[in-house]
């Protein structure tokens, strides 16, 4: 369950793996370059993400129920934040 769905050999045509953020398993996907690990969702006015780091010690959930607001940019700043509270801990 934990591993990728895609290999170069075992994929279908519309999917490059060279290109970053394409891949995927059963209820999961990465993002930003193979680097992040989780699940996202849509509907109308509604999005989810829910991603962490490969090393599992970040993750960051968000809820949003607007469609009119950059969420990709919330998720940075989420992102960078949850790096600070890490670091804090340390």
């Amino acid at each position: 369950m934990l591993k990728f769905q895609f290999t170069e050999s075992n994929k279908p045509e519309n999917i490059n793996l060279v290109e970053p953020n394409k891949n995927s398993g059963i209820f999961w996907a990465t993002k930003r370059d193979v680097t992040l690990i989780g699940h996202g969702g849509t509907d109308d006015g509604v999005k989810t993400e829910m991603f962490c780091n490969l090393s599992k010690d970040i993750g960051v959930i968000l809820f949003c129920n607007t469609g009119e607001v950059r969420i990709t940019d919330i998720y940075d700043e989420l992102w960078k934040y949850a790096e600070i509270i890490k670091k804090a801990k340390k």
